[in-house]
Formats: structure tokens, sequence, C-alpha cells
């Protein structure tokens, strides 16, 4: 009964940590900078939101930003900060954390993309996707705060399916989506300095394996389809040896195969106990969280899928300042 009444007294702690976390929105003076530079109709804000959906900005315009500015780009369903228990709890611990070591309002950034867990539009999901929409949101988000910030360099941290998203943000170039074309413009790899992409499906969901349409997000067009076969492989989740993937997102592959890196330094993390991206987080006999010419990477065997993000602000922070992992 004791532990019964400790584990509930940690939880809450946790919730709570996260409830009296970093205040948002952003600055007024950032929405003011957004709104004098083109920005307006982005609404990077997200008031429909609240507090809670966006992160970020100078309190004046004499604040030094010294340190690279970071960018966190959260999953599907999330929020820039904690919203609620269990899906959409932002990156209010990381960016409380990175506070901690001395950064500054002005060196961090966070919009919310796309709709909540706590929009009734969410279930629309389950029937379209907007990923050149999302994208577009994504890519000019990113060079508001290039431009905003004066940074030579900035860094990114992206949970779940905002890993994929913001690897094709920065590489650039052209997509066709279920939501129409899109250009997104020239590769911003050189803008980044380290990219961390954490629990990512950047090969694609073995859930996706039997169904390209249904629901929208598995689809082989823009969305998570993994490839029906591998060569003499039928099973997606098998784990042991590995094929040579075709055939599966269109997104996903021109992504993978594009030669245009996402910054100097690339890592990734994931777990094993993924219950999310399941079969320990593999796709055709590799992790599907890997990123193409990653510098390196860490392996959780006890994090689940929102945890991976929650609960790794140290090793996120050691990835960025320290370039390790």
């Amino acid at each position: 009964m004791k532990r019964l009444l400790l584990l509930c007294a940690l939880c809450s702690f946790h919730v709570q940590a996260q409830k009296s976390g970093p205040p948002g929105p952003m600055s007024s003076h950032f929405v003011d900078w957004l709104i004098a530079h083109g920005y307006e109709q982005d609404a990077f804000d997200r008031p429909d939101v609240g507090p809670a959906g966006s992160f970020g900005g100078k309190t004046r315009s004499g604040d030094p930003v010294e340190k690279e500015p970071v960018i966190f780009i959260h999953g599907s369903g999330d929020t820039a900060l904690f919203t609620q228990q269990p899906l959409a709890t932002g990156f209010s611990r990381s960016i409380q954390y990175f506070l901690e070591q001395n950064y500054t309002e002005a060196e961090l950034y966070a919009t919310t993309w796309g709709d909540t867990w706590g929009s009734g539009s969410m279930l629309d999901t389950y029937s379209t996707i907007h990923t050149c929409g999302n994208l577009i949101y994504l890519r000019r988000f990113l060079e508001a705060v290039i431009g905003y910030t004066g940074a030579k360099k900035v860094d990114i941290i992206a949970h779940s399916v905002g890993v994929p998203l913001m690897r094709k943000v920065v590489k650039g170039g052209t997509l066709i989506g279920t939501d129409g074309n899109c250009t997104l413009g020239p590769p911003l790899g050189a803008k980044v300095d380290t990219f961390l992409g954490i629990a990512g499906p950047n090969f694609g969901l073995c859930v996706c394996q039997l169904a390209q349409t249904v629901p929208a997000w598995c689809n082989a067009l823009d969305g998570l389809y993994p490839g029906y076969t591998c060569q003499d492989q039928l099973w997606c989740g098998y784990t042991s040896g590995s094929c040579k993937q075709e055939n599966y997102s269109n997104l996903l592959q021109k992504t993978n195969d594009d030669p245009n890196r996402e910054g100097d330094h690339v890592y990734a993390m994931w777990s094993d106990v993924d219950e999310v991206l399941l079969n320990r987080g593999m796709v055709w006999g590799k992790p599907t969280a890997r990123i193409p010419g990653m510098n390196g990477r860490w392996i959780s065997d006890r994090n689940g899928h929102v945890a991976m993000k929650d609960l790794t602000e140290l090793r996120q922070f050691e990835a960025i300042v320290h370039h390790s992992i």
C-alpha cells in the first residue's frame, strides 16, 4: 500500500512539474516581429491552443542571443508545451531544463503544428492528413526563427512524426502530397548545427504494412507506409537481418535518399520498448528511428514513446551542446 501511494505521489509530482513548467506563449516582441515580416497569417503563437501553444522570443530588442537557438518540434497531436496527459505533454520538461542551464527564452523556440489531441478536429486525421500544409508551416517557422535571432546556425530537436517532417523541411525540395503539391525551397542544412531525432518513424510503421489508405497517415504517398514486402521478406516486423527497403512512402523514401544532411551533427534516439513504433522499433530488419548518415545514437530499454521525449532532457542537452549522445 505504501509503495502504491508513493507511485501515485510520484505521478502527481511529474504532472505538476510539467504544468508549472516554462510559461507560454511566445513573447509579444517575437509576435510583433512576425507580423512586421509577413508571418502574421501563420499564427505561430497558436492563440487557439492557448498559452501552451508556443514558446520563445525576446522581451525587448536589446536582449542578446548568445547561444545557438534551439527549435523544439513535437509529434502528431502534441503541443508546444504541456497541455494534458498522456499524449499532449509538449517539450515543457526539455525547455525548462535548458533554461536551468542558462539558456534564455530568446534562445528556445517551439510552436504547435497541426491538430492537437484536445481538439475535435484531431479525429479528422484518420481520414485525411495535411502534409504539405504542415511542411510549409514548419519551414516558415524555421526561417522565421533564423531571421528573428540572426543566428548563423540553429539546433533542432524533433519527436515522433515531427522527425521525418523536419528532416524534409531542412532538406527542402518539392513534395507531391495528398493535400496538394508544395515547394519548400533550397536545403537549409548549412544553417543547422545539431539535428536530434527522437523516436521518429523515418522508415515507416509496420502497422501500416497492410493499410495504404485507412487511416490516412498510413498512405503510400506522404504517410508512414513501409512497403508491402521487402525482397523475399513478407513480415515487416522481423528483427534479424535486413533487406533493401523499396516502394515505401514516397515522402520517406525521397527524404532518406536525399544526400543533403539535416545538419552538421545528426543524432537519433529510440527505445526497444516503444509502444508506438512496436517490434523493438524495427521495420524490415532495421530501426525505423535511424537517420541515414547519423553521427550517433542512443537506445533506451525502458522508455515508452512519450517518455523518450519527456525523460531524456539531459541527453538532449548533451547532444545539442557537447555533440555527445
